[in-house]
C-alpha cells in the first residue's frame, strides 16, 4: 500500500514510539497510567484551570485511567495522539511523569496537526515544554507527513507564547473569545501560530522507535 493510499485509511499508518529526546520519552498515554496523570494534574491544578479548556473541574484517578484507555483506542486508529511525557533516567529509560502532550484535531485529507502541552508545577522552567513541543513537531511533518502544524496559546499565557515562538512558529491570527478561564469566568482570545514544513524548526534532535514498546496491561 502507498503512503497516499495510507492517508485515506490512517489506521494502517505505521506511527513509531516512543519518542526520545536528550532528557524525555514520550508515548501514547496507556492503560495503568491514570494514577501518575491524576497525580501530576492534582499538583498543577490552579495553572491548568487557568489555561486548558478541558480543566472544568477536578475529576479522579479512576476517571483519568478511562481517559488514558480512550486515549489509546484514539491513537491505535489514528485519530489523536495524547501523549505523556517521562523524565530520562540514567538508563534511558521512562522515569517521572513530568508532562502530558499530543498532536491532536487530525486532519488526514490536508494532513493538518495541532499541538498541544503543559508540564506538571513541579518540573516547570526546566525548558520541557519547548524540547517536547519541538519533538513533536519533527515527529509531524517526518513521520505523518504533516503539510500544517499549528499551536494556539490564550490571552496571558505567555510561557506559552515563548515556547512557541522559540521554536520558530509563525503567528497567523487571533481567535476572539474562544477560551474561558474557569478559575474566574474571563473570556481569553487564542492566538495561533503555524508551521507549513521544518526548514524553521529549531532543531530538536527527537527520534523515535528506539527503545522497546511497553505493552499495555487492559
Amino acid at each position: 500500500m502507498s503512503l497516499e493510499e495510507k492517508f485515506k485509511t490512517p489506521h494502517m499508518i505505521d506511527l513509531p514510539w516512543p519518542i526520545e529526546t536528550d532528557r524525555l520519552i514520550l508515548r501514547p498515554a496507556l492503560p495503568n497510567d491514570g494514577k501518575a496523570a491524576h497525580e501530576a494534574i492534582e499538583e498543577t491544578w490552579e495553572d491548568l484551570q487557568r489555561w486548558m479548556i478541558w480543566a472544568q473541574k477536578k475529576q479522579t484517578a479512576a476517571d483519568y485511567e478511562r481517559t488514558a484507555r480512550e486515549s489509546y483506542a484514539k491513537f491505535l486508529l489514528r485519530e489523536d495522539m495524547h501523549i505523556h511525557g517521562y523524565e530520562k533516567t540514567k538508563d534511558g529509560l521512562a522515569g517521572r511523569f513530568v508532562l502530558s502532550s499530543g498532536i491532536h484535531r487530525f486532519d488526514w485529507s490536508v494532513r493538518r496537526f495541532e499541538l498541544g502541552y503543559w508540564v506538571r508545577k513541579s518540573e516547570m522552567g526546566k525548558g520541557y515544554a519547548t524540547e517536547c513541543a519541538g519533538a513533536l513537531a519533527q515527529y509531524a511533518f517526518e513521520v505523518m507527513g504533516g503539510r500544517n502544524v499549528s499551536i494556539e496559546h490564550p490571552d496571558g499565557n505567555e510561557g506559552s507564547r515563548r515556547v512557541i515562538e522559540k521554536l520558530g512558529f509563525v503567528k497567523e491570527g487571533v481567535l476572539r473569545g474562544k477560551f474561558l478561564n474557569h478559575s474566574n469566568g474571563e473570556v481569553l482570545d487564542s492566538h495561533v501560530y503555524s508551521m507549513s514544513n521544518a526548514d524553521h524548526l529549531r532543531h530538536i534532535g527527537a527520534k523515535w522507535g528506539h527503545l522497546k514498546h511497553e505493552v499495555p496491561r487492559c
